[in-house]
């Protein structure tokens, strides 16, 4: 009686948290490009893991590993031929998974499953995707003095800014933000002008994206449109 009343202490204080994993919880992949997603476990290379990969949604499965082999036979159509896993280092604790192509609609959560001799422990990992254009375009509204910036085929839906040639803010009177059929985003952002011997750059850009999308834009002889450059550089025109 002493001796089990002993075993069961002893399992009581087993440490809730000895089988680490940690997991990449929040990657971010632009469309049509591929992402890895990267956990690691606790594995001392004789460990005979079980991993399993799984979006959320539908639980639909990416990829499993068990009996030291990757196993596709409930695989997803979804991921078939998008997925490439190294067998070897999940061996040795490093389940780096990587999926090609990325679609809108890989977005989503997804929860990593591993399995050992050391514990079992379920992990999970939202992806966040995203694309940007470089088809900015400007219209002029001559009738009502308004230029319109209007570009698709973005996600998530950019934030969009006017700026005069010294890269001052210049608030906008309308912008309108819908989301296409495809899932993209067409955005149009419009600005009531004065001054027609002004510059006028129209900036997008979302939280994914290193550096802004924009263009330049001026009036020759104050009566007609042309766009300049990108408006990257201050304009001494």
């Amino acid at each position: 009686m002493m001796y089990i009343s002993a075993l069961v202490c002893s399992l009581l204080l087993v440490p809730v948290d000895a089988f680490k994993v940690a997991c990449e919880h929040e990657p971010a992949a632009e469309i049509g490009k591929d992402i890895t997603f990267k956990c690691t476990f606790d594995c001392n290379g004789h460990c005979t893991p079980a991993v399993k990969w799984e979006k959320k949604a539908g639980s639909e499965i990416l990829y499993e590993y068990k009996e030291s082999k990757s196993d596709f036979s409930n695989q997803h159509a979804n991921y078939s031929k998008r997925i490439q896993v190294d067998e070897n280092s999940i061996n040795n604790g490093k389940a780096f998974l990587t999926l090609k192509k990325v679609h809108l609609w890989d977005e989503g959560d997804y929860s990593f499953f591993v399995s050992t001799d050391g514990g079992y422990k379920e992990v999970s990992v939202h992806l966040s995707v995203w694309a940007s254009t470089d088809g900015i375009h400007v219209f002029w509204d001559s009738n009502s003095n308004v230029l319109s910036c209007r570009s698709s085929g973005w996600y998530p839906a950019p934030d969009v800014m006017w700026k005069d040639k010294h890269g001052n803010a210049l608030p906008a009177d309308d912008e309108i933000k819908l989301r296409e059929s495809d899932g993209y985003f067409n955005v149009t952002n419009d600005l009531k002008i004065i001054d027609k011997m002004n510059h006028y750059i129209c900036s997008k850009m979302h939280k994914w994206m290193a550096e802004p999308k924009q263009t330049r834009v001026i009036f020759s002889d104050g009566n007609h449109l042309i766009s300049v450059d990108n408006g990257e550089k201050p304009s001494d025109l």
